[in-house]
């Protein structure tokens, strides 16, 4: 069975429509679905009504942790973007987002959006230090967590953690074989908020049955999408690290 895993989607409906084309034609049955749907862009309501039917798992990120508390974030900008996006949602959606859990799993993967062992400090893991922290903490062979916008694959083997260098080919593919005798942590990257100075959507796809994976890159109308920001009164800094694959916030 082949799925498609899918973090940070961030209510961007142009790259969400881009990847849910591009893994249905390589014949993904359903959606892993790794937290932040909502915030920085325009379309919350309608991504939701895209993503929801096709999830075989989901968990929470930290823009829906900021629903009910808005301190998650603690700075005006982002507690008024989120006031936004709480009315451009439906009552039903608001409470399936509310309820969503910080850690799932799904077959032997573990799914989370940040660090395991303190979510609701919304930790990133960036590093190997950090990721050898999780390892210790989680025992599934295969774990997929979101957060940082940044793709990324970490290794355990024989006691050893490395990270994996990731190098796109000229389709926007990476593909790669997780042998039973390592232990990984995956990062699809953002779908629509990428922030490794590639514009372009990320999202990977996994067959648990072959232990293969793939991470994609997939264009799309990034003009409409940013577009979008303005019109809504969010940051003119949210549409043009959009247009670039940079970060708005700095992290």
């Amino acid at each position: 069975m082949l799925v498609a895993v899918l973090s940070d989607i961030h209510a961007n409906l142009e790259a969400l429509q881009a990847v849910l084309d591009d893994m249905e034609s390589r014949g993904a049955e359903g959606i892993l679905g790794l937290g932040d749907y909502i915030g920085f862009n325009g379309n919350p309501a309608e991504c939701l009504a895209l993503v929801q039917p096709r999830l075989l798992a989901a968990v929470q990120g930290n823009h829906e942790a900021a629903l009910v508390d808005r301190a998650v974030f603690g700075v005006p900008m982002y507690m008024e973007m989120m006031d936004r996006t709480q009315e451009l949602l439906s009552p039903e959606q608001l409470r399936w987002l509310r309820r969503l859990p910080n850690h799932t799993s799904w077959q032997d993967c573990m799914l989370g959006h940040a660090t395991p062992e303190a979510p609701k400090r919304w930790g990133r893991i960036a590093n190997v230090n950090e990721a050898r922290k999780v390892f210790a903490s989680v025992k599934n062979r295969i774990s997929f967590y979101g957060h940082t916008h940044r793709a990324s694959i970490f290794r355990l083997h024989n006691g050893v953690v490395e990270k994996i260098d990731i190098r796109y080919d000229e389709r926007g593919d990476f593909a790669l074989h997780l042998p039973a005798d390592s232990r990984f942590l995956v990062n699809p990257g953002s779908v629509g908020q990428p922030r490794d100075l590639d514009w372009r959507a990320a999202y990977a796809l996994f067959c648990p049955e072959t232990s293969t994976l793939h991470l994609r890159r997939v264009a799309y109308d990034v003009q409409r999408a940013s577009d979008k920001i303005a019109r809504l009164g969010l940051p003119d800094s949210f549409a043009a690290a959009l247009r670039t694959g940079d970060t708005p916030t700095g992290d």
